[in-house]
């Protein structure tokens, strides 16, 4: 394949403000920056293009493909961990490598992630730079449009030095393209301060549920403080300077997280929806506007190119244009599975059999879904990722392998996992404890009880069992690679994962121990990034 050499300043000429449901409207591409940002409307669709990263197909003149949460980053940020694995070692090698930790320097998903973040960023640059001489807004219009670019440019930040580490922070588009990596105490002050400018100058709701609003900067904030709090406390490796946590007061973040996870809590309006499974289908967006505070959207227009690819990743094995299933490239673990106990309901929503029939039929508030078989264990080769489900392709508008679903990127699930830490971190136990109770309390199927799953999942040590919560919770959803970091659980975790019990496991997991090595918690800078601009140092063991 022809590697593009693409470096992450460059990207900014591109300006594609690609669309999708955040506003309806036909796409809006290669439009001249001089010539642009004359109209409210010509920023709101500039606004649009920043979102669209989130999700994007591509980005300027063709280059990527789903290269975010679509799906590299699915891919990158849950494979190879005690969560997920590539079915085998013969996938297509942009694959491969993430489902056997297997990838390099010059993995092909890595530098087109990269750009595509760095994208977000310089979109984001230039609307702030270039909105303050248009007139015509209404009310505070101008401020929130600020307020949510300044937001996305933090989070896209964030997702890259959660990554990488350190890395260039870039706030203008007239920045030094040889610019060197910033240490993480830089990236991550720009980021606390972007957040809190969103949070401070936003509403409690957008006009579109699609968009930001306040309490997804409070989550965000609260994501950043514990994020920073916990490889404090948990030591975690930083191998290059830059990459160090050193300068971090642990009890000061925790005890910011804690107040924004409190102030959500209150005053937010966000709940624990009743049904788990309405979270992850393509048919009950308005049911997940109520839990998730930011999502990575797609589109049932087939005119717009903002479609997730969850064919290739999360969904149950099955024939894509009969059943709405996928290709299975990626299998769950035996670890994953023997987290849950059998009275919980996710356990047999998230780990499925695959779907070989058309007689299994579930309706959904009126939609037809195939559901997939049960398993019977982990020890068979029909053992899948249920969470994420498709309609009937005979219902679909867009292509059958391509999925509408808004993938859950911050869930209010997640708030209530960082309260529970805040609290623990901050000397209530008690009281985390019965957060995580009060998660489980949806999930508990009619044959078992609260107090028998409390008592199954409970471990003396508290952050061994709120690990294991959110991985019960949020599998699958782009957080175990980044929570295993920050706790310093992943060498561990790799040790620990077995090479006897689970279909997938026996294939893949040596190969993942005999490629293992510490430093790999960070992946490595793109290695034509570090062809176009040598002062970015490669991170340590690449």
């Amino acid at each position: 394949m022809k590697k593009i050499k693409i470096s992450f300043l460059a990207i900014i000429s591109f300006m594609a403000f690609s669309c999708q449901d955040f506003i309806d409207t036909e796409p809006f591409s290669f439009v001249s920056v001089d010539n642009f940002y004359k109209t409210p409307s010509e920023v709101e669709l500039a606004l649009t293009g920043v979102y669209n990263v989130l999700s994007a197909n591509e980005v300027g003149q063709g280059f990527g493909n789903n290269s975010t949460f679509s799906r590299n980053l699915m891919l990158m940020l849950n494979g190879a961990t005690d969560e997920v694995l590539g079915r085998d070692n013969s996938l297509n090698p942009d694959y491969v490598v993430w489902g056997n930790a297997t990838f390099t320097a010059q993995s092909n998903f890595l530098n087109e992630a990269w750009i595509f973040l760095y994208s977000g960023i310089a979109r984001a640059n230039y609307l702030i730079e270039r909105i303050e001489p248009v007139e015509g807004f209404q009310g505070d219009r101008k401020k929130e449009i600020i307020a949510e670019a300044r937001f996305l440019r933090g989070f896209y930040h964030m997702m890259l030095s959660m990554m990488h580490g350190g890395i260039p922070l870039v706030t203008s588009t007239n920045e030094n393209p040889k610019k060197p990596r910033n240490s993480i105490q830089e990236v991550y002050k720009q980021i606390i301060e972007d957040y809190e400018f969103a949070y401070n100058n936003l509403k409690n709701r957008a006009a579109m549920p699609s968009r930001v609003n306040k309490w997804t900067a409070a989550g965000f904030l609260a994501k950043a403080h514990t994020y920073l709090a916990s490889n404090k406390v948990s030591k975690s490796n930083s191998f290059i300077t830059i990459n160090s946590f050193d300068w971090v007061d642990s009890d000061l973040h925790y005890s910011k997280a804690l107040s924004y996870t409190e102030d959500i809590i209150a005053n937010s309006g966000y709940q624990l929806i009743p049904n788990y499974d309405y979270l992850f289908r393509e048919s009950t967006k308005k049911q997940q506007y109520q839990e998730t505070l930011l999502s990575a959207e797609a589109s049932s227009n087939s005119t717009v190119k903002a479609i997730n690819l969850l064919s290739y990743t999360f969904t149950p094995l099955g024939n894509v244009n009969v059943t709405g299933g996928g290709y299975g490239w990626f299998r769950p673990t035996h670890e994953l599975y023997a987290l849950y106990n059998s009275g919980d309901f996710r356990r047999n929503h998230n780990l499925t059999g695959n779907i070989n029939n058309t007689n299994n039929v579930e309706i959904i508030e009126g939609v037809r879904y195939y559901a997939p078989r049960p398993i019977p264990n982990t020890n068979v080769a029909f053992y899948c990722t249920g969470k994420y489900r498709t309609i009937d392709p005979a219902a679909k508008t867009i292509p059958n392998w391509a999925s509408n679903i808004n993938l859950p990127i911050l869930r209010y699930a997640d708030i209530l996992l960082l309260h529970a830490e805040a609290l623990y971190f901050k000397g209530n136990e008690a009281e985390a404890r019965d957060v995580l109770s009060e998660i489980r309390k949806r999930v508990v199927l009619n044959s078992s009880s609260l107090e028998q799953l409390n008592d199954a999942y409970r471990r003396d040590n508290f952050l061994d069992e709120l690990l294991e919560e959110r991985s019960r919770e949020l599998c699958f959803e782009s957080w175990r690679r980044i929570d295993l970091a920050r706790f310093n659980r992943f060498n561990q975790t790799i040790e620990n994962m077995s090479t006897t019990e689970g279909f997938y496991n026996k294939a893949i997991v040596p190969t993942i121990k005999s490629n293992w090595m510490p430093e790999r918690v960070w992946l490595p800078i793109p290695i034509i990034q570090i062809d176009l601009n040598p002062n970015l140092v490669q991170n340590q063991g690449y």
